[in-house]
């Protein structure tokens, strides 16, 4: 999961470091012709707890209006504030697993990245003789909703009809070069939407003829992570969301064997100086604040989850010891929540958090030879002396 997407939090902090930020999960689900009055007293009593732990009233008056917002659609909502006004929200596929009102040093940020549905970016295509809708669904966490854009093609001539004489030759040519035209653009589309979130599949149904035309003109890369939908249904179709959550399956499934098995490559028979990975969560964080983590693996989750780490202002600023961030120049480190320093850290120095699970991770030698008991570990962008 790439991060990026929690930055806004942490670039833009609290006037003074130590300033707290409030985090909201509260369940939005509509139960009954009175939710909206439900989820209004459910904020209320967040807002009271919030209020008697120190947080002030104008961040609290923001939150308000984004914590009661009416959407039947949302099961959850997660907000993040300080300073008087939101910044940064999502909304949950379920409710939480915990309803929670928050005020720390740091955005308590976990629970929301755990429970995101775990997406992979893709392109989805159907494709019409006439036109075709492209819908870009951006990867799970990156705060952004899928969009869908409609490809306006050339209308005429799109069907072939036996018109007689010497000119069905020609409007039949003129037909086929119309699919062509208007395959051309949807291409493009799929290229431009597919650049714009990363994708890392494409997906394409509609007409048969038209979509074999669509993808001829798709550049190689897209066109090898193509998956054919052999239907004649619209973008936004169960059908699409079927076919995707198999392919999300199997990609992610292949994603944890490879870092699992680069871990294990990492790890054995290379000098510890040589290695370009890291286990154990002090480990982690001073690769972190180096800036050498491409990586990080969570196994489950980890027993550390609630306890405390030393922070400093910098994004990448977190040690266990004290001593650790005193040497770097931090006068006045603070305590914050293990689990939201990582994210931080992370998210600052542009590491993937991977959540892996632990069913899958047996084949090819023992877990906990790759995480030891703190469950964490990190492949790192250079070898381990450059700590």
């Amino acid at each position: 999961m790439q991060l990026d997407f929690l930055r806004a939090l942490y670039e833009d902090p609290p006037g003074d470091f130590g300033a707290r930020y409030v985090s909201v999960y509260l369940d939005t689900t509509p139960t009954t012709a009175g939710s909206a009055t439900e989820v209004g007293l459910r904020w209320r009593d967040a807002r009271e707890r919030l209020a008697a732990a120190g947080a002030d009233d104008a961040t609290l008056d923001a939150v308000g209006p984004a914590a009661t917002r009416r959407d039947h659609s949302v099961r959850g909502r997660v907000i993040f504030a300080y300073g008087g006004r939101v910044r940064l929200e999502g909304a949950l596929p379920q409710p939480p697993q915990q309803e929670l009102a928050n005020l720390a040093p740091l955005p308590h940020v976990m629970p929301w990245l755990m429970q995101l549905p775990a997406r992979v970016a893709h392109v989805r295509v159907a494709a019409g003789r006439a036109g075709g809708q492209v819908l870009a669904v951006p990867a799970g966490g990156s705060g952004a909703a899928a969009e869908e854009i409609t490809v306006q093609g050339v209308t005429w001539p799109v069907h072939k009809v036996s018109a007689g004489g010497w000119s069905e030759l020609r409007f039949q040519r003129s037909t086929e070069e119309t699919w062509a035209e208007n395959a051309k653009r949807i291409a493009a589309a799929v290229v431009a939407e597919a650049e714009r979130v990363r994708a890392e599949f494409v997906m394409v149904g509609g007409d048969v003829r038209e979509r074999s035309m669509v993808l001829d003109q798709l550049p190689s890369v897209l066109r090898e992570a193509s998956v054919t939908v052999d239907r004649e249904v619209a973008a936004d179709d169960p059908a699409f969301d079927a076919e995707a959550r198999a392919e999300e399956e199997r990609r992610m499934a292949r994603e944890q064997r490879t870092l699992l098995d680069e871990l294990a490559i990492r790890l054995r028979g290379a000098a510890a100086s040589d290695r370009r990975a890291v286990t154990g969560l002090a480990e982690t964080f001073t690769a972190l604040r180096d800036g050498l983590v491409s990586d990080v693996m969570l196994l489950g989750e980890p027993s550390w989850v609630p306890e405390a780490v030393w922070i400093g202002p910098g994004l990448a600023e977190a040690a266990i010891e004290r001593a650790a961030l005193t040497e770097r120049g931090v006068d006045a480190p603070l305590q914050g929540r293990t689990d939201a320093a990582l994210a931080r850290a992370a998210a600052g120095t542009g590491a993937r958090l991977h959540f892996l699970s632990a069913d899958r991770a047996q084949p090819g030698g023992d877990t906990g030879e790759f995480f030891g008991a703190d469950g964490i570990a990190a492949l790192l962008r250079a070898p381990a002396a450059a700590l």
